[in-house]
Parts: structure tokens; C-alpha cells; sequence
């Protein structure tokens, strides 16, 4: 999605349609993300175990943000309707 300034006020639902889609999409990339490295701290722990805590690390902050940007996909969603 583009950057842009918007007017809070300005928005209609239909944009508020728009922000909820594109939240959960990038929700789901997080989540896509952190399974993605849980999977690889599983193997640095055979493999290379000093990498394994840095993953597991990323991996937590992706499923955080990922919280965060399904709460706004919600709260926009509500606006939309």
C-alpha cells in the first residue's frame, strides 16, 4: 500500500473496507513469517544453536505485529460497515 495522508474524517467506509483487507493481509504475512522462523530456530537448534535464539526472537516480534495489525484490520472493519 502507498503512504499517504489521510483526513481520519475523510475516510469512507469503502476506505475502511480497503485499510481492514490490507491489515489482515499483512497479518497473515507476519504469522507466514513467524511459523517460517519458529521452523528455522527448530533446526538451528540442531544445527547452528547460537542462531536459534535470535529466530525464536524475530519470530515472537512478527506474531506480536501481526496481533497488532488484526486488531486495526477489526477496528477498521467496524468502521466499514
Amino acid at each position: 500500500m502507498t503512504a499517504h495522508v489521510l483526513s481520519v474524517a475523510a475516510l469512507t467506509r469503502e476506505d475502511h473496507r480497503k485499510l481492514a483487507k490490507h491489515y489482515s493481509t499483512h497479518a497473515a504475512d507476519h504469522v507466514a513469517d513467524a511459523t517460517y522462523h519458529e521452523k528455522l530456530a527448530s533446526q538451528y537448534d540442531k544445527t547452528l544453536p547460537q542462531l536459534a535464539s535470535a529466530a525464536r526472537h524475530y519470530a515472537a516480534h512478527s506474531m506480536e505485529a501481526a496481533e497488532a495489525l488484526r486488531n486495526l484490520a477489526t477496528q477498521h472493519g467496524k468502521l466499514g460497515k
